[in-house]
C-alpha cells in the first residue's frame, strides 16, 4: 500500500452492523472510537484484552494498512510492504505470513494494476456465499471475488457490483473521488444498505452507495467520533507540500509548493500546450509562512527570462487547494497569471516499471528493527517506494511487468557448446545488451523526455562485483533504465539489497556518489562523510576521520550505525525541486545538472598521499586524426614500505581513479566514463612479489562526448583514492592529438569519429540497432581503408563483438545471438599480426594486446581448434617476454595464459 498521508496507518470496523466502532493503528498504538467519541487509546499490546499479544514484526509495529475478514470471524488482514499477516483473536495467532499474492484465494487474483501502491483494501459484504474485496487505487478499483476471480475493475465512479447499490457513485464530489487514505465500510439492516466512511488527508467523507455523500468536510464535521481522535492521530505523516497545475496563453504550469522546512521553497516547470518543455524556475522564500500564505520574490530560472518576480498565493496544500502563480517583471509589470489546482501530495510522479530475469529477486522491503538503528530512528518498513516517498516523489509501480524465463533459452548441448562461454551460462550481461533488453522490453520506452523509469532484475554483469548500474548513456535521452545482478547480492540481507536499489534509482535522478559532486556540494569530509543513500558503506568516514584513515570494516559498521536511510538534504533539494531536464529521464546527460564540473584553469594537487603507493600514466604520446587514445595505468610501490594495500580497479568506470584532462586552452575536467558501475571494491597488497597493477583506458569518448574534440597538445593526469582515504596523483602525460596529414588520413579519422563509434570503442562492439550507424561506419573503414593504420581499432571492436555471444531481451524471452568465431578470428588476428609488425608504425597498446590475444585464443577454442589457442597463448608469453618486461609483469602474464588454457581444455 502506498504510504498515508494521516497520522495513522489504517482503519478497521469491530463490525459491519451498529453500534459501529473503529479502531485505528497508529505504529505500536491504537484508537477506539464510535460514532460520537473516543473510547479508549492504548498500545496495540493491550488492546481488546491483548488480542494482538505476540503480533510479530513488522505488523506489529509498522504496518502499511489491516482491513476485516468479517466471513473469518473478525480475524485481521495486516499489510506491510508485499507481505501480509492474517491474525486469529480469539487464538491470538498467525494464521497466514507470506507475500500478499499468496494469501489463499484472494492474492493470486489481484490484478495486477493493484499489485502495489494501492489506496485501499476494504472488504464486503459476502454475497451469495462469495466472499469480496474492494480494492481502490486513484480513481481506479476492482472487486476480487475471492477463490474466483476479479468481478468488476474499472473507475470508482462507475463501479458495479453484484447484489451492491451502485447510484451514489456517480455522485462522488470531484475532490472526493479517489486519491484515499482511508474508507471503512458499515452495512444497514440488509447488504443493499452500505455506506462508506472516507477519509482523504484533513479531510472525510459519509458516503452511501445509492444516496451518494451524507457529509462531507473536516473529520469531525463527517463524523463526530472522528474527530474526536488523538492530537496525534490528527498530525500529517508527510511533509507539509504539494503539486498544482495550470494554463495560461498556451503555458503549463507545473507548481510544487514546499513548506517543510524552516522557510518556504516554490518551484515549477513551464510547458507549451503542446507538452513541449520550456523553462523551469525556484524560488526561495525569505520568511517562514503559514497556511493561508504568500510566497513572493526573485526566482532563478533554467533559462534566462525577463519574467523573474513570482507572487505564489495558496490557500491549502491538499485536495480543493488552489495556488495563484503570477510571473512578471521585475517590477511588478507585464504579469502573467496562473491559477493553479491541486493534482496531488507528491511533487513529482514516476512511472516505474520493473521486469525480471526468473529466478531473481526484486526490490525488498526492509524492517528498521531488524538491526541496531540509529538514535532517534523510529521502527519503520522501508521500501523503494518509501525511501522516494519520504522526499516527495511518487514511484508508481505500473502493471506491465514481466517475469522472463530463461531455462529454454539454450537450445541444447551444442548450442552451449558453440556458446562455449562462463558469460553464456550465467547470462552476463553487458551496457549494450542492457540497453537493448530496456528498448524492446520497457512498454513506457520514448527517446524523449518523461518521468517514467525502468528496472532490471538482471542476472550478473560482465564485470565481477558489480551490484547494480545505470546503463542508459547511448543516446542524447538517458537514464530511463537500471539494473540489478541477483547473482551479487543473493547473499545480501535486505538492507544492503535495499540500499542498492535506491542508491541507483537515485543516478535515475542524476545524483552522483557522495564523494565525486562539486566542491561547494560535497558534504562533510570530502564528501564521503555523508550518511546518505549514494554514499557507499566503504566510502563513509566516520566523524573524527578526516583522511579516511578507518579501516573498510569499520567504515561499514559506523555507516550502518548511524545512516538514518535518507538523502542529504542538498539530495532532497535536487528531487524535489530541481529544473525539469536536470531531473526528468531522458533530459541532460548524467552528472549533468546535479554534479557538472565545470572546467578549471587550475589545478591544486591534494596533499602528498601517505599510502606507499605510485602512480603512473604511459603510453603513447602521438595520436593521429580520429584514432582512439588509450593510457596506460600502472599503480605500484613507491619504495617507502615493502608492502602495501590497494584497490586493484584502475579503470576510470569504477569508483577509485579519475584522469583529468586538459585541453590545448588550459581547461581542465575530469573525463567521465559513458557508464559507472557501482559495487564493492576488493583489496590486494602490493609487495615484492605483486609489486605492480596495470590496467589501461579508453579516453576518446565519455559521457561528455569527444574528449579531443581538436588537434593539440593534452596533458593527462590521474587521480587515485586508495585504501588508507588519501588521494595518489601521478605525474602529467602529455599527448599530442594531429590533424589529419593527407585527405586518406581524413576519411579514416573521420569514421572513427562520433557518439556511436565512441560508444562502440569503449564497449567493444555491440549488436544493439541504436549503434547501427556506428557499426556501419567500422565496416566501411575496414571495407574500403583495411591498410590504414587505423583499421585495427575497427578490426579490434569488430572482432571481440564477434567473439561473444549477444543476449537479446524480447517479449517472448531471451534470444542468443551466438558467437561468430569465424570473424572474431579472422578480425582479431589481423588485430595481433598488425600490432607484432616491426615494419607497421601501428597497433594496440600492450595491455590491450594481451587481452585481444586471450580473445582470439578462446575464439579458436570455441571453433574446436584447442591446438591454435595453445599457439597463440604461446605467442602471448614469448612476445612479452621478448619486450623485456619486468619479471612479475611476465609472471602475471604467464599465469592468465596458463589461467586461460585451462579453462580451454576445461570446457573442450
Amino acid at each position: 500500500m502506498r504510504s498515508k498521508t494521516t497520522g495513522f496507518s489504517a482503519v478497521i470496523p469491530t463490525s459491519f452492523q451498529q453500534p459501529w466502532k473503529l479502531w485505528f493503528l497508529r505504529g505500536e498504538e491504537a484508537a477506539l472510537i464510535d460514532t460520537q467519541a473516543l473510547q479508549w487509546q492504548k498500545p496495540l499490546s493491550e488492546a481488546f484484552d491483548g488480542a494482538f499479544t505476540g503480533l510479530p514484526e513488522p505488523f506489529a509495529s509498522c504496518s502499511d494498512g489491516a482491513f476485516y475478514l468479517h466471513h473469518k470471524n473478525g480475524n485481521t488482514l495486516f499489510l506491510a510492504g508485499d507481505q501480509c499477516l492474517e491474525w486469529n483473536w480469539g487464538d491470538r495467532k498467525v494464521i497466514y505470513q507470506g507475500p500478499i499474492t499468496g494469501f489463499p484465494e484472494f492474492g493470486p487474483h489481484i490484478p495486477a494494476a493493484f499489485r502495489s501502491d494501492i489506496d485501499i483494501a476494504m472488504q464486503l459484504p459476502t454475497v451469495y456465499s462469495t466472499r469480496r474485496t474492494l480494492l481502490i487505487k486513484g480513481d481506479q478499483c476492482a472487486i476480487v471475488r475471492w477463490g474466483e476471480g476479479v468481478g468488476y475493475q474499472g473507475p470508482l465512479s462507475e463501479m458495479a457490483a453484484a447484489g451492491m447499490p451502485k447510484a451514489g457513485w456517480k455522485m462522488l464530489p470531484k475532490d472526493m473521488s479517489g486519491d484515499f487514505d482511508h474508507a471503512v465500510l458499515f452495512v444497514g439492516s440488509s447488504a443493499t444498505d452500505s455506506q462508506t466512511l472516507f477519509i482523504k488527508g484533513d479531510q472525510a467523507m459519509y458516503f452511501d452507495w445509492e444516496k451518494g455523500p451524507i457529509a462531507v468536510g473536516t473529520w469531525g464535521q463527517a463524523m463526530t467520533g472522528l474527530g474526536a481522535l488523538p492530537a496525534d492521530y490528527h498530525k500529517p505523516r508527510l511533509p507539509a507540500a504539494g503539486r498544482f497545475s495550470g494554463i495560461t496563453d498556451g503555458l503549463r504550469v507545473d507548481l510544487r509548493v514546499d513548506l517543510e522546512g524552516e522557510l518556504p521553497v516554490v518551484s515549477g516547470d513551464l510547458f507549451y500546450a503542446d507538452g513541449d518543455y520550456y523553462n523551469s524556475f525556484i524560488l526561495d522564500g525569505n520568511q517562514a509562512v503559514t497556511l493561508p500564505a504568500t510566497i513572493t520574490g526573485t526566482a532563478k530560472y533554467a533559462t534566462n527570462t525577463s519574467k523573474t518576480k513570482i507572487s505564489v498565493v495558496v490557500d491549502k496544500l491538499a485536495p480543493g487547494g488552489i495556488a495563484t502563480l503570477t510571473r512578471s517583471e521585475p517590477d511588478g509589470s507585464k504579469p502573467t497569471t496562473y491559477t493553479c489546482a491541486y493534482t496531488s501530495r507528491f511533487l513529482r510522479t514516476i512511472d516505474w516499471e520493473v521486469d525480471a530475469i526468473k529466478g531473481t529477486t526484486s526490490a525488498p522491503q526492509y524492517f528498521t528493527g531488524a538491526y541496531p538503528r540509529p538514535p532517534g530512528l523510529a521502527k519503520k518498513l522501508i521500501t523503494v517506494q518509501s525511501a522516494f516517498a519520504d522526499v516527495g516523489i511518487e514511484l508508481r509501480m505500473t502493471d506491465k511487468a514481466d517475469e522472463i524465463d530463461v531455462n529454454n533459452q539454450w537450445v541444447g548441448e551444442d548450442e552451449k557448446a558453440q556458446a562455449g562461454t562462463e558469460e553464456a551460462t550465467n547470462l552476463r550481461w553487458s551496457n549494450a545488451e542492457l540497453h537493448a533488453a530496456m528498448v524492446s522490453n520497457f512498454s513506457g520506452y520514448r527517446d524523449t523526455p518523461q518521468w517514467k523509469l525502468w528496472g532490471f532484475a538482471a542476472t550478473r554483469y560482465v564485470d565481477d562485483g558489480t551490484r547494480g548500474v545505470m546503463f542508459d548513456f547511448f543516446d542524447g535521452h538517458q537514464r530511463q533504465g537500471l539494473a540489478m545482478f541477483h547473482d551479487e547480492m543473493k547473499n545480501e540481507g535486505a538492507r544492503d539489497t535495499l540500499r542498492t536499489w535506491v542508491h541507483e534509482i537515485g543516478h535515475a535522478f542524476n545524483l552522483n556518489h557522495s564523494w565525486e559532486k562539486n566542491a561547494d556540494q560535497l558534504g562533510p569530509r570530502k564528501g564521503h562523510g555523508d550518511l546518505s543513500w549514494m554514499n557507499y558503506p566503504t566510502q563513509y568516514w566516520p566523524s573524527g576521520d578526516e583522511t579516511g584513515s578507518t579501516g573498510v570494516g569499520g567504515r561499514i559498521v559506523a555507516y550502518w550505525q548511524a545512516f538514518a536511510f535518507q538523502f542529504t538534504d542538498g539530495e532532497r533539494r535536487h528531487l524535489r525541486h530541481g529544473f525539469y531536464n536536470d531531473l526528468v529521464m531522458g533530459g541532460r546527460g548524467f552528472g549533468t545538472g546535479a554534479a557538472d564540473r565545470p572546467a578549471l584553469q587550475q589545478f591544486d594537487l591534494p596533499p602528498a598521499s601517505r599510502s606507499g603507493l605510485r602512480l603512473e600514466l604511459s603510453g603513447r604520446d602521438s595520436f593521429s586524426h580520429g584514432e582512439p587514445v588509450v593510457t596506460e595505468i600502472k599503480l605500484s610501490l613507491d619504495g617507502s614500505t615493502a608492502q602495501a594495500d590497494a584497490f586493484p580497479d584502475l579503470s576510470p568506470r569504477g569508483d577509485n581513479l579519475t584522469i583529468l584532462v586538459t585541453d590545448p586552452a588550459g581547461a581542465i575536467r575530469p573525463f567521465r566514463p559513458i557508464a559507472r558501475a557501482c559495487g564493492s571494491p576488493d583489496h590486494v597488497t602490493l609487495d615484492a612479489s605483486t609489486p605492480a597493477l596495470y590496467d589501461s583506458a579508453y579516453l576518446g569518448y565519455g559521457a561528455d562526448g569527444l574528449t579531443f574534440p581538436t588537434s593539440g597538445t593534452y596533458q593527462l593526469r590521474a587521480l587515485y583514492k586508495a585504501p588508507d582515504g588519501s588521494t595518489v596523483t601521478s605525474p602529467e602525460h602529455a599527448i599530442e592529438v594531429n590533424a589529419p596529414r593527407d585527405e586518406q588520413d581524413q576519411q579514416a579519422g573521420d569514421l572513427l569519429i562520433g557518439s556511436q563509434q565512441g560508444t562502440l570503442l569503449a564497449l567493444l562492439g555491440s549488436d544493439t540497432p541504436q549503434l547501427q550507424e556506428g557499426n556501419d561506419a567500422l565496416d566501411t573503414l575496414i571495407a574500403d581503408h583495411g591498410d590504414h593504420p587505423l583499421a585495427v581499432y575497427a578490426r579490434m571492436v569488430k572482432g571481440t563483438n564477434a567473439g561473444r555471444h549477444f543476449l537479446t531481451l524480447g517479449k517472448d524471452g531471451i534470444s542468443v545471438r551466438r558467437a561468430d568465431t569465424d570473424t572474431s578470428i579472422e578480425q582479431l588476428s589481423a588485430v595481433v599480426e598488425t600490432t607484432l609488425d616491426p615494419g607497421i608504425d601501428a597497433g594496440v597498446d600492450n595491455i590491450t594486446l594481451n587481452e585481444t590475444m586471450r580473445r582470439l585464443a578462446r575464439a579458436h577454442a570455441r571453433a574446436g581448434d584447442l591446438k591454435q589457442a595453445d599457439v597463440v597463448l604461446d605467442q602471448l608469453v614469448d612476445t612479452f617476454r621478448d619486450k623485456d618486461v619486468p619479471p612479475p609483469v611476465l609472471a602475471t602474464i604467464v599465469e592468465q595464459a596458463e589461467t586461460t588454457r585451462a579453462q580451454l581444455h576445461d570446457q573442450a
